[in-house]
């Protein structure tokens, strides 16, 4: 069973409907200036799973769901497109039937198996928190429809919900109730327990032997640290080594109060007999940090960093989330601003992560980062635009359709820049050797064949454009060349900068696109024509589709790293001829 699609009307300040398709981009980042309705929407996915009712703050996404910005606003209706294989539905009918329920309508749908349909479409009215199913032949509005529903997304994928972590972490973890259903940490630390062996549980503590206990809790305090500890060499937050987490069992007893009866007169006084005791188990957290000397020293989880803090979060509830089916098809990730208390080079091993998670998950996200949108990883035609109408409506839109509010777009990165209301960071450019080209297409062409060399591209608009990114290099001391085609513009570009900048600058950092002997050479000169044969293929593209078409269509493309595998060694070697002129090797 599968998530394909999900379609928001009438849920806060989205009127609708607003789809989200998970169908063909299972990483979806989200991004947009604040109040703009980024956490509305995960909110509004989250909604449509009744499980998740009492989470997120006991129900904070359940909470004024009615539109303030319409006078009379409907009811908020949440649905999701599911594809569900017959024997699904057949399992969910039966089990139906098992606990006495509608049982001649569900032997009745049964009979319809052959034309059970392939995707279903389930429809949540968040007013009257019922399912309503509007396929074939299980369409309907009535009591049977909503259980079968029920039925259904009780073997659905789960729909997690991760704010920004800014929630408490319980240091101190009361072990309830083993009949009742745990909640919060306490169902965090079971799944710790279950994980670290299948046979233990958090509630055999309080009735074993304490050196039985001890060795329980070490096997588990080894397995948790453990997996800081991988997840800390992905993230490496900075040059120390991972810290420690202790977990120690606690009792604290208390003396019960009894009420007294009146003696009666000449009747003896009762001997005084000890009040009863009750007692209260705890799991207690601690972070141990050595010094140099090797002592040992503990801290509360709350008194670290930021930093520190958020990745306890991340990890614990990502590893031992109570919720997760780990043979789940596909579990739906909603994060609210992840790495918020990370820098930047952490964001960047987040940005992996999440990638990492989209292979057999869906992850949807919002962010202000743009460490969390790197190329490299994330799709630009995957993220999405959420912002306001004049109205106060909130919108979803693809990243290439945003209009941004500034007029001269100086990069292939301004939308993103534009949406997020940023400047550009020049600290981001000090780390590479920077090649300055003359259009957005001499850079997708660089960024797509410079295959692991520690060089960025920085287009420009247009051949005479150049020489004003040559003065910005030079005054923030950024490691730099500039390249323009070998063509009569770039020839006469190229001389106006060296009679600008001088004849040593021009030896060493302005550069014609090698010409091979041909009067004339640009970029798409250096692909073979069978290659551009092969990406107008790959990519469904007509056979006379533009050379800026191809490239620009390549490189968003999802699969762009596998069709570049199927490059030709000429075009290879064009590539390197060039990096070898510019002096890159």
């Amino acid at each position: 069973m599968q998530y394909e699609r999900f379609v928001i009307q009438n849920y806060r300040a989205i009127s609708g409907p607003l789809t989200i398709d998970v169908s063909r981009n299972r990483l979806v980042p989200i991004i947009g200036v604040n109040e703009s309705g980024k956490t509305t929407i995960l909110h509004a996915i989250f909604a449509f799973d009744s499980y998740n009712d009492t989470l997120n703050d006991r129900g904070r996404h359940l909470k004024d769901t009615a539109n303030l910005y319409q006078t009379a606003s409907s009811s908020s209706l949440i649905t999701a497109v599911l594809r569900v294989s017959s024997d699904e539905l057949l399992e969910a009918l039966d089990d139906i039937s098992s606990h006495g329920h509608d049982a001649s309508i569900a032997a009745r749908l049964r009979r319809k198996r052959k034309h059970f349909p392939e995707l279903l479409t389930i429809t949540r009215n968040l007013t009257t928190r019922k399912y309503v199913i509007s396929t074939t032949p299980f369409e309907g509005a009535d009591d049977f429809t909503d259980l079968l529903a029920r039925y259904i997304l009780s073997s659905a994928p789960y729909i997690l919900f991760f704010d920004d972590f800014r929630d408490s972490v319980d240091e101190k973890i009361e072990i309830g109730d083993p009949q009742r259903q745990p909640a919060g940490w306490l169902a965090i630390m079971e799944r710790l327990f279950t994980r670290t062996d299948k046979n233990l549980s958090v509630y055999q503590l309080p009735a074993l032997e304490e050196r039985q206990r001890k060795s329980v809790l070490a096997k588990v305090k080894k397995h948790l640290n453990a997996t800081l500890t991988r997840e800390w060499q992905n993230f490496r937050l900075d040059d120390s080594d991972a810290l420690e987490i202790s977990i120690e069992y606690e009792v604290e007893t208390s003396a019960v109060a009894v009420a007294v009866q009146p003696v009666a007169t000449g009747e003896a006084t009762p001997a005084a007999s000890a009040p009863p005791v009750q007692s209260r188990h705890y799991l207690k957290l601690d972070v141990v940090e050595k010094d140099a000397s090797g002592d040992e020293h503990y801290f509360f989880i709350r008194d670290r960093s930021k930093g520190f803090f958020w990745f306890f979060n991340f990890v614990m509830k990502l590893e031992f989330n109570p919720k997760v089916v780990f043979d789940s098809d596909s579990t739906i990730y909603l994060l609210d601003e992840p790495g918020s208390y990370l820098h930047a080079s952490a964001q960047t091993k987040l940005c992996a992560k999440l990638r990492y998670l989209a292979r057999q998950n869906c992850v949807i996200y919002c962010t202000h980062s743009h460490y969390l949108l790197d190329p490299e990883l994330i799709p630009l035609s995957s993220i999405k635009v959420a912002d306001k109408d004049a109205n106060g409506d909130i919108k979803l839109i693809p990243i290439h359709q945003h209009e941004g509010n500034i007029v001269e777009r100086r990069s292939a990165f301004q939308p993103v820049i534009d949406a997020l209301q940023i400047k550009s960071f020049l600290l981001d450019l000090t780390a590479y050797r920077v090649i300055i080209t003359e259009g957005v297409y001499d850079y997708y062409s660089i960024e797509l064949f410079k295959r692991g060399r520690n060089i960025t591209a920085l287009p420009s608009v247009g051949a005479s454009s150049v020489k004003y990114y040559i003065s910005l290099m030079m005054a923030w001391r950024v490691s730099f060349v500039a390249l323009w085609d070998c063509d009569d513009e770039g020839q006469r570009a190229q001389a106006d900068a060296i009679n600008a900048f001088g004849d040593e600058l021009g030896r060493n950092h302005l550069f014609l696109i090698p010409s091979r002997g041909r009067k004339r050479r640009i970029m798409q000169d250096l692909f073979d024509g069978a290659d551009l044969r092969m990406f107008r293929e790959r990519l469904e593209l007509s056979k006379n589709a533009s050379f800026e078409k191809v490239i620009a269509t390549l490189f968003f493309h999802p699969t762009r790293t596998e069709i570049l595998n199927d490059v030709s060694t000429a075009t290879r070697e064009a590539f390197d001829e060039l990096f070898e002129t510019l002096a890159l090797e």
